[in-house]
Order: C-alpha cells, then sequence, then structure tokens
C-alpha cells in the first residue's frame, strides 16, 4: 500500500504531467519484469532474479509502497544469494501486492486526469 503522506512530498514539484509518465511507465515496464522473475525462477536463473527483483525494488520504492518494496527486495537477494528455497512462494506474494499497487497508481492517474 502506498504511503500517500510521503508520496505526496517526493511527487509535489514534479507536476501532474511527469506523475502521468511515471506511473505510465511503471504500468509498461512492471509486466515484463514480473515475466522475467517468474521464468528465472522456472530456470533457476539467480542473476535474472537478482537483476529483475532489483529493477522492480527501484519502481516500488519510487512510488512509497515500503511493503511491496519488501518482498522485492527478499526476492533479489535470494537471487543474489542463489537461494532456491521460498523462491516460488515469494515471487506469489509479490504478484498480489505489485496489482494492488499498479490498481491504486491508476486510480490516482484517474483522478489527476479527470
Amino acid at each position: 500500500m502506498i504511503d500517500w503522506e510521503e508520496f505526496h512530498n517526493f511527487f509535489q514539484s514534479f507536476g501532474n504531467n511527469v506523475i502521468i509518465d511515471i506511473i505510465d511507465t511503471f504500468v509498461d515496464d512492471h509486466q515484463k519484469d514480473m515475466k522475467l522473475i517468474e521464468q528465472a525462477i522456472k530456470d533457476k536463473d539467480f542473476p535474472t532474479i537478482r537483476f529483475s527483483s532489483h529493477h522492480i525494488k527501484g519502481s516500488i520504492g519510487t512510488f512509497r509502497d515500503p511493503d511491496t518494496a519488501k518482498i522485492a527486495y527478499k526476492l533479489e537477494e535470494m537471487g543474489e544469494n542463489n537461494i532456491e528455497d521460498g523462491l516460488k512462494e515469494a515471487f506469489a506474494e509479490l504478484q498480489p501486492a505489485v496489482k494492488s499497487l499498479m490498481q491504486e497508481l491508476l486510480d490516482y492517474r484517474k483522478k489527476i486526469t479527470s
């Protein structure tokens, strides 16, 4: 869940057009990252797990969603340390959290463009 106070403090000087562009970029990019992580877990490709989890964690952090970022960080660490046990479960935890973040962002985007 987005910490809206931190979100507004961070984005207050950006302007709505920039915020919309950042949201749109995340919406486009997150699907690629999630697919890469999912495939990397199947392939036991730990460098890709680490890299893609790190990338999505950074994007999530931009939107001030610490709980979802923490899950992505967990996956990043597992990739860094070649830990297979629990990867599927961590990814299963990340999926609905990212989906929820996406919905919050799309709702906010709609609000500022109306």
